[in-house]
């Protein structure tokens, strides 16, 4: 006595097991990592800022730049034609500074270069400077959530304020230039122990899908006669979605793993014997 039963059910559940391991190809590809090292000494009216970049990818960079802004300042470093693994680019720079109130400033450094087939790329580092100021604790804070989309998205900054006393901040997210926020900057007054929302739509220009990119809040505001700056990071994932008839290639497969079980079932519960 033995069970007899149709064997399409079985070859059905390993052409769909194995299929997207079919579509789906993995390749080890090369990539370009960025360390940067970021310096900013400000002695009476001159900013001095020093730049040192690693490539710890295993590729050279090549078409490397560093654009540096603060205080209404911009510097373009000198352009290296090629960076290779491990080797290093170097940028510095000072500035007069003319601010007629002290403070805490934000000091901008973007790093730009291409990969070798020229396709272009770029890296943000922000922080905070002080001049003619103690870096004396804000009343605001922020705190920026991460997102992830294709080709538009969005992200959203909860600005917190600490004081007894309304503020007006003057709010701005700085992205890499493969990212577009297609508001400007924005004012909002948060109320005393209070938390207020901002909302950047995000456009994307150039962006590779599987890439990650750290961005920056800034917020500034004035407190006690003095600016004060201060920083909320967050980061992008940019990924493609596939589809196929409106749904994403990962719901195909549940309802195909879904089918498949129903179908399974159903043979099985017509088993047969024969004595």
């Amino acid at each position: 006595m033995f069970p007899q039963f149709s064997i399409f059910p079985i070859y059905l559940g390993f052409v769909i097991g194995i299929l997207p391991f079919v579509l789906v190809t993995s390749a080890n590809a090369s990539f370009i990592s960025l360390k940067t090292d970021l310096n900013a000494k400000i002695d009476g009216d001159r900013l001095k800022v020093l730049v040192s970049v690693v490539n710890k990818g295993d590729e050279a960079a090549h078409n490397v730049q560093a654009e540096i802004k603060a205080l209404d300042k911009r510097f373009l470093g000198e352009k290296a034609a090629e960076v290779g693994i491990n080797q290093t680019y170097n940028a510095v720079t000072e500035f007069a500074l003319n601010k007629d109130k002290p403070g805490i400033y934000p000091l901008i450094l973007t790093m730009y270069y291409t990969d070798a087939n020229q396709y272009p790329f770029s890296a943000l580092t922000v922080q905070a400077i002080a001049y003619k100021a103690d870096d004396v604790p804000g009343n605001i804070f922020g705190r920026l959530a991460s997102a992830g989309f294709w080709q538009t998205g969005e992200t959203k900054l909860a600005v917190k304020n600490l004081s007894n006393q309304e503020i007006k901040v003057l709010v701005g997210l700085i992205t890499p230039r493969e990212l577009r926020v297609t508001v400007d900057k924005q004012i909002v007054t948060v109320p005393p122990r209070g938390v207020s929302a901002v909302h950047f739509p995000i456009e994307n220009l150039s962006a590779l899908s599987g890439s990650n990119y750290q961005v920056f809040a800034v917020m500034e505001y004035d407190q006690q006669g003095s600016h004060q700056t201060s920083l909320a990071p967050g980061l992008l994932k940019i990924f493609e979605t596939r589809n196929f008839l409106g749904l994403n290639y990962a719901n195909w497969f549940f309802l195909l793993a879904i089918l498949l079980i129903v179908f399974m079932a159903i043979q099985f519960g017509w088993v047969k014997t024969k004595k």
